[in-house]
């Protein structure tokens, strides 16, 4: 079993969001974040653009294919405890999904 390789996170704007982790077996990013630091929405963002290795602002906004406001309260960020265990959604070729546990998993689901 190949051991994940570990990418920077590009977006500065997000303190809380470990090294992106790439598991060659499962073909999939990972990283961690503190839901009561940063937002979720911010996260998920900081996590696809450094996977895309392109700067946040380059990025289609994540509020075109979900509610942002919606993602942040359901995960707990910044407004107390999280109010569902997992959410997933696509984005810029990846399916997302967010637990409550403040873990953010890419994977692509490009053919």
């Amino acid at each position: 079993m190949e051991h994940p390789k570990t990418l920077a996170t590009s977006a500065e704007f997000v303190e809380s969001v470990s090294p992106l982790e790439f598991d060659t077996e499962s073909e999939s990013f990972r990283a961690t974040y503190h839901s009561g630091h940063d937002s979720t929405s911010l996260a998920v963002i900081a996590v696809v653009a450094t996977a895309l290795d392109r700067e946040p602002q380059n990025l289609t906004p994540l509020q075109s294919v979900i509610e942002v406001d919606a993602l942040d309260i359901l995960m707990g960020s910044s407004t107390g405890p999280s109010n569902c265990d997992r959410i997933s959604f696509a984005y810029h070729g990846f399916e997302l999904t967010v637990t409550n546990e403040g873990v953010i998993k890419a994977t692509s689901s490009r053919e």
